[in-house]
This record gives structure tokens, C-alpha cells and sequence, in this order.
């Protein structure tokens, strides 16, 4: 009896990853940095906003 071919197409999926990995690889390193940054900056900016009105509040 011959063996039955596999479920996969494993060839493919193989492909399908690399191209996903080069994907991700393909983004400079300079485009990462920024958009970390705006987010740290982003997330920053309200917590000290509702620290200062959280205080103000809880005293009244």
C-alpha cells in the first residue's frame, strides 16, 4: 500500500511563514521607535491629568 499523502500542503505553510517573517523584518527599525514613543507619550499625558483631578476630588 502507498502511504497517503499528508493533510497539509507543508510546503506551504513553510512559505506562508517565511513571507509572514519577512514581513515583520521588513519594518525599520526607526518606524518602531516612533511609534513607541507617541504611545509612551500618549499614555503618560493622562495619568497625571487624573492623578491631579483624583486628588482634588477625593478631598471634598
Amino acid at each position: 500500500m502507498k502511504p497517503k499523502p499528508s493533510a497539509r500542503n507543508v510546503t506551504g505553510d513553510f512559505d506562508k511563514f517565511t513571507n509572514f517573517a519577512r514581513q515583520i523584518l521588513s519594518v525599520p527599525h526607526s518606524e518602531i521607535k516612533a511609534e513607541l514613543d507617541a504611545e509612551k507619550a500618549a499614555k503618560r499625558t493622562p495619568k497625571s491629568a487624573s492623578r491631579v483631578s483624583g486628588a482634588r476630588s477625593s478631598r471634598t
